[in-house]
């Protein structure tokens, strides 16, 4: 993912040692553009207060005194206020975190995914074996967690609330930017760096784009000479720079890199951002793309759980289906359920809403649909289907649960889902099933003796990052993993997390 990604040329990676450069729906504020620095970033005293984000679910940003940080302690909000230990990674070497960040699932609950947004913001202290040969190299794991989670405006938040602003780091930021659009802004972060790593292709576009195709093309020719571009790299920037004087069209490069798909676009040979990592999707959220394919990227960022439901919600209501089937009954279903909201027509809302509920299902949105509509239609007088559509509306999106619990069908799963949602103990259950994974995993407490071991040592980030993944497995029919990764939740005081976990592993099916 970080070599389709982030981008700079092999040999820049081999110079660094790091990972190839390349590149909540968590709450309004966080979906703020990155700065515009009109300078090139230069270490210096950091400021005394970063964001917070008190609730992860678009509350307003408050900001809160830190003093002087480390490069590891970066975070947007304490960890505290998201229930979790500032000593999360303990006596766990870097190396060992950074493994586990890496295999951070992306497909998984939409609780899961809050979760996992949520551990990567935050401010949590050095781990203790943080020696200097790896200072900022779980800060920059986040990072790029982060990007291919496609948390874009998330991780250019994180990189500028850094104590110090690493040639590394700002080559993550001019990936980022590239891809929201803001070459300017793009272009600061790499002003001055030419010697970095990373920076040889990002300088020679950024000088052509300031209007100094000369000294580009002098610095590509030495590039070139010098062996610090590849091939594909210096054939783009030389189509870039001899735009006038060639014809035909341009063989993207077999790695796409935010650099790359930036000069195809302004070759006039966009690639589409379709079969690109869900990065690649805000691209198309910039006013400059069709309908169509706005609603493409904002369907897959939202599944990503990166995008508001909202936003989401008003690209659905813009304008008339221009077509039918797919995407395009989304669209129509939404605006009929909008009007019949509108009008207050009962009928006329349950039938949209039985017919809306298996096309969201079908592309993995129910969630986001629950907080689009949760609010309007609690107060709906509903019966039969729509009723039960609009039960599990109220518990995916955690609103009004006493109007939930006057919903809940009469049945051994409508009791066992409502005893979770309402923190009660569990009806007694053993069966080979979803809910006897969860019944097991909420009614027996004893850990693996490796993982205890983990968490008498301190090891709290690696017990949490392992219960995330065993999350992932549970959604994708792994019952056993299920068990153990809601285990683990609850083992780390994270039990309200754990039930809305559970909640949606019983209502959802992500097993393809």
């Amino acid at each position: 993912m970080s070599v389709a990604l982030f981008g700079g040329g092999a040999a820049h990676a081999q110079d660094s040692g790091a990972p190839l450069s390349a590149i909540d729906w968590l709450e309004q504020a966080m979906t703020a553009p990155l700065p515009q620095p009109t300078a090139p970033p230069q270490p210096a005293e950091p400021d005394t207060t970063i964001a917070v984000l008190p609730d992860p679910q678009f509350e307003e940003i408050s900001t809160v005194p830190l003093g002087r940080t480390e490069q590891e302690t970066t975070g947007l909000f304490t960890a505290e206020r998201i229930g979790l230990p500032r000593a999360l990674w303990g006596p766990t070497p870097p190396a060992e975190i950074i493994a586990a960040l890496v295999s951070l699932p992306a497909d998984t609950m939409p609780a899961a995914a809050r979760l996992s947004l949520r551990l990567l913001m935050a401010e949590f202290a050095p781990p203790m074996q943080n020696i200097p040969e790896t200072r900022g190299a779980v800060l920059l794991a986040r990072v790029d967690k982060l990007v291919e989670l496609g948390a874009l405006q998330q991780a250019g938040q994180l990189i500028a609330a850094a104590p110090e602003q690493s040639a590394v780091l700002n080559a993550r930021a001019f990936d980022i930017a590239l891809l929201l659009g803001e070459e300017d802004s793009a272009c600061a972060y790499m002003s001055g760096q030419i010697a970095a790593s990373h920076s040889h292709s990002p300088q020679i576009f950024c000088t052509a784009r300031r209007g100094n195709w000369q000294a580009a093309f002098g610095s590509l020719q030495a590039s070139r000479s010098l062996g610090l571009l590849d091939d594909a790299e210096a054939a783009l920037l030389t189509r870039f720079l001899e735009e006038e004087e060639r014809e035909g069209q341009v063989t993207p490069p077999h790695q796409i890199t935010p650099l790359g798909w930036r000069i195809m676009e302004a070759l006039g040979d966009p690639v589409t951002t379709a079969s690109l990592p869900v990065a690649y999707a805000h691209a198309d959220l910039r006013g400059t793309a069709g309908w169509r394919s706005q609603l493409d990227a904002a369907e897959r960022l939202t599944r990503a759980g990166v995008l508001q439901p909202n936003q989401l919600l008003g690209l659905y209501t813009q304008r008339r289906a221009a077509a039918s089937g797919g995407l395009w009954e989304r669209v129509r279903v939404v605006q009929r359920l909008d009007r019949a909201v509108q009008q207050g027509d009962v009928a006329a809302i349950g039938s949209a809403l039985t017919e809306a509920w298996p096309l969201f299902a079908a592309v993995e949105l129910e969630a986001a649909f629950a907080q689009m509509y949760a609010d309007a239609l609690a107060d709906i007088p509903a019966s039969g289907s729509a009723a039960n559509i609009l039960w599990k509306i109220l518990l995916l999106s955690q609103e009004r649960l006493d109007r939930a619990a006057e919903l809940a069908p009469d049945t051994a799963q409508g009791r066992f889902i409502m005893a979770l949602a309402e923190g009660a103990p569990l009806p007694q259950l053993s069966n080979p099933s979803m809910a006897g994974a969860v019944h097991a995993a909420f009614e027996d407490a004893a850990l693996p003796a490796q993982v205890q071991e983990l968490l008498d040592d301190g090891a709290v980030g690696l017990v949490l990052l392992g219960a995330l993944e065993q999350v992932a497995d549970g959604a994708a029919g792994d019952l056993h993993a299920a068990t153990l990764g809601l285990q683990r939740l609850n083992a780390l005081g994270l039990d309200a997390v754990a039930r809305q976990i559970a909640i949606e592993l019983l209502l959802l099916d992500r097993r393809g």
